[in-house]
């Protein structure tokens, strides 16, 4: 799959703007089947009522800090409280999309790597959240640059 930017909408709500602030920003990422359209909201909050919660396909991210220069980009899957077969089929399904999600959200808040552009060398990761202790765990997806759009 390729990442399609008109196939992106992206809001803002207050106090967050394209521009900051970084700490306590939140991205909830979600997405129609039937249009194909991914809904990417950038808020100091989850946005829970954008999420399907018979589907629980979102990904929810936020950026944490360790120390006063450190970022890193942490992303939640839910994979569920489910048998081995559902598991093993909703965490294949979020590994196959990973990448198209993971550039939406970064060409969605691409002015705020314009800002702090420093921001693009941050790791990114993704925790799979899974009653399976296999499909539960903490994953490495490269660096924010290896999702940046050319388009």
């Amino acid at each position: 799959m390729k990442f399609n930017p008109d196939k992106l909408e992206t809001t803002f709500i207050e106090p967050m703007t394209p521009y900051g602030p970084i700490i306590d920003r939140k991205y909830t990422l979600t997405h129609s089947d039937e249009t194909g359209v991914m809904f990417l909201d950038i808020a100091d909050k989850y946005n829970y009522d954008a999420i399907n919660q018979e589907m629980r396909d979102e990904l929810l991210g936020t950026w944490k800090i360790s120390d006063e220069t450190d970022y890193k980009l942490l992303f939640y899957a839910y994979v569920g409280d489910t048998d081995y077969i559902n598991a093993m089929m909703k965490y294949s399904a979020f590994k196959y999309h990973m990448k198209l999600a993971l550039q939406a959200v970064i060409y969605g808040d691409r002015d705020l790597f314009i800002k702090y552009p420093e921001l693009v060398n941050a790791p990114i990761y993704v925790k799979f959240d899974s009653s399976i202790p296999i499909f539960d765990a903490y994953e490495s997806y490269g660096y924010v640059k290896d999702y940046i759009s050319t388009k």
